[in-house]
């Protein structure tokens, strides 16, 4: 070989080798579809001329036959393009985007790279503003990559029937309480992905808590168009409006006639919206209410417990007293300070974080429409237990 030639053979293999690596772990690993395939080295690798890279595709194929598969090959672009991404505006798509970050790390820390990569590709996509869904159970049915198995023919009828039901309930609950909807369609990724693999004690621990009975069943007297029946669901299941009662700093007490406005809220506002959480009762008809409180970021996770009790306390009599259905079970969920509505830092004011939202379930057994937060050790706020925290608030 002339020196001129053998610099040009190297020059060659300099600029194809890392390119034609990267094109061909990801095709092996499902990061680069089927379809792709028949073009994988003149199009979706911009290799131009094929001769130039034969060298560097022996190297490959020498490399993948003796050796295990570098991480950089599979995860490195995307690895790094997700832990670069700044957080999310809207909270469910924020929730999803940290939780599959998370997940992402797991597996790249156990060394399943081909899932981690998928969690990542997922991160970004949520951060891109684009909807991302649950997997698809069809995906995991065959051997692909370094998944040797797939899903058997008994767990795919268990995961196809399960993401039937979780669909609605995300859809229903993630803007009522985006973390809770958000970690259910993580734990089912993280689910379908350990039962295809038939790591069952595993997959126990990611299945999803929400059943199908947590969503409020669709009924002909019931679902109408919101034109129809304003206090109940749509067409799609969906409730025709979600009602929020909101409250001033530091208090628990509601709005009486003539008090200064909370939130985006005055006192006709408040007293509107909760006469419509009472006739939507009256017209979805569930066995359980969740009535979930909240407070802003702002003071000791040990105080903000009790306040976002005592709200929730609030709403609940009030309720109660403008005619809420006897047999309508009521819960009591306080969350604190944790799932804000408007993501802010510790300590920040923001008035749209004080609310109180509810929850309709068709069974009073259904899980939890949102996680409460833990109950601190000592009960600093005092809901009803104290002087200065009296229930009911005196007006």
């Amino acid at each position: 070989m002339r020196p001129l030639q053998a610099a040009e053979y190297r020059k060659n293999n300099r600029e194809y080798i890392p390119r034609l690596f990267d094109c061909v772990w990801k095709f092996y690993y499902g990061t680069i579809g089927p379809e792709d395939g028949q073009n994988l080295l003149l199009e979706g690798c911009n290799l131009v001329n094929i001769y130039k890279i034969l060298p560097s595709l022996a190297v490959v194929l020498l490399v993948g036959a003796c050796a295990d598969i570098p991480p950089s090959f599979v995860v490195g672009a995307d690895q790094k393009t997700a832990k670069a991404l700044g957080s999310v505006a809207d909270p469910h798509q924020q929730a999803l985007f940290e939780g599959y970050k998370k997940n992402a790390d797991s597996e790249y820390f156990q060394g399943n790279y081909r899932t981690a990569n998928r969690y990542y590709l997922k991160a970004i996509s949520v951060s891109d503003g684009q909807t991302v869904v649950m997997e698809d159970p069809a995906y995991w049915t065959a051997p692909s990559g370094v998944r040797s198995q797939g899903l058997h023919k008994a767990d795919l009828d268990t995961t196809v029937a399960m993401r039937a039901n979780l669909l609605p309930w995300i859809e229903a609950n993630k803007l009522i309480d985006p973390q809770a909807a958000a970690a259910q369609q993580l734990k089912f990724d993280c689910w379908i992905e350990q039962m295809s693999e038939q790591q069952y004690d595993q997959a126990a621990e990611c299945e999803p808590t929400m059943q199908v009975a947590a969503v409020p069943a669709p009924q002909a007297e019931v679902v109408a168009p919101c034109v129809q029946n304003p206090d109940g669901y749509n067409e799609n299941g969906t409730l025709c409006k979600v009602s929020v009662v909101n409250f001033g700093f530091d208090r628990y007490d509601l709005l009486r006639p003539g008090q200064d406005s909370v939130g985006n809220q005055n006192a006709a506002e408040q007293s509107a919206s909760l006469d419509q959480i009472v006739r939507q009762a009256k017209s979805i008809k569930p066995a359980r209410i969740d009535v979930i409180g909240r407070t802003d970021a702002s003071g000791p996770d040990a105080y903000n417990y009790g306040l976002s009790d005592c709200r929730a306390q609030s709403v609940v009599a009030e309720l109660k007293a403008r005619g809420l259905p006897a047999s309508v079970e009521t819960r009591i969920v306080p969350m604190g300070k944790t799932g804000l509505i408007v993501p802010t830092l510790d300590g920040v004011r923001e008035p749209q974080n004080r609310v109180v939202m509810v929850a309709y379930h068709t069974t009073s057994d259904a899980p939890l429409a949102a996680q409460p937060d833990a109950a601190p050790k000592q009960d600093v706020f005092g809901c009803g237990t104290s002087l200065r925290h009296p229930f009911p608030p005196i007006l």
